[in-house]
């Protein structure tokens, strides 16, 4: 049963390869993981800069993205994708990566979510055990910041801070993803 779930995954997998669907940053991460016998990914994010306006807190569905960056920003780009409406907010959003993780079994996600943890990944879970096994591997870098409601609320040398931030915060997590690619080439 696990065999032909990753064989359909890695097919799948494959196509939004070959339709650049699949961040590049995060492409060696996967190859190693999927290389693993007790392994293979469901789904997955290089980490990412985020401006989206959101009609009412916690609305993903109903949510805009404004402005959405898998590498480091400029201020001039924040500006330029800066929208506000007549209702809702605009939030400044800095996620690390995360990856979805398919285990054999709950030794195996343990010694995945293990290795993760060490790697610096503090966030990483056994997130489901009922149909599969799902590691998720995420690390702690993460801002979310309102802008405004209507209209832009902060100043400029806050917004020039908080560009330089969110930028800092990804690129500490994709040196955890560097270090997570050298202890996959090492173990498991």
């Amino acid at each position: 049963m696990f065999e032909k779930r990753k064989e359909a995954v890695m097919f799948k997998l494959a196509e939004a390869i070959n339709e650049n669907k699949v961040d590049p940053e995060i492409l060696e991460t996967l190859k190693l993981i999927n290389s693993k016998k007790k392994y293979y990914t469901t789904s997955s994010c290089a980490g990412r800069i985020v401006l989206i306006w959101m009609p009412e807190l916690g609305d993903k569905k109903g949510s805009v993205f404004l402005g959405k960056w898998h590498r480091k920003i400029k201020y001039e780009e924040l500006i330029e994708s800066l929208r506000f409406r007549d209702s809702g907010v605009v939030f400044l959003i800095s996620q690390s990566p995360i990856i979805h993780v398919a285990s054999y079994d709950l030794k195996s996600a343990i010694e995945i979510r293990d290795l993760a943890f060490s790697c610096g990944f503090k966030n990483s879970g056994i997130k489901s055990i009922s149909n599969k096994i799902i590691v998720e591997i995420l690390s702690t870098e993460r801002i979310d910041v309102p802008l405004g409601e209507r209209e832009l609320l902060v100043n400029e040398e806050y917004l020039r801070f908080l560009v330089k931030y969110a930028n800092k915060a990804l690129e500490k997590s994709r040196k955890k993803l560097e270090k997570l690619n050298k202890k996959l080439k090492e173990s498991l």
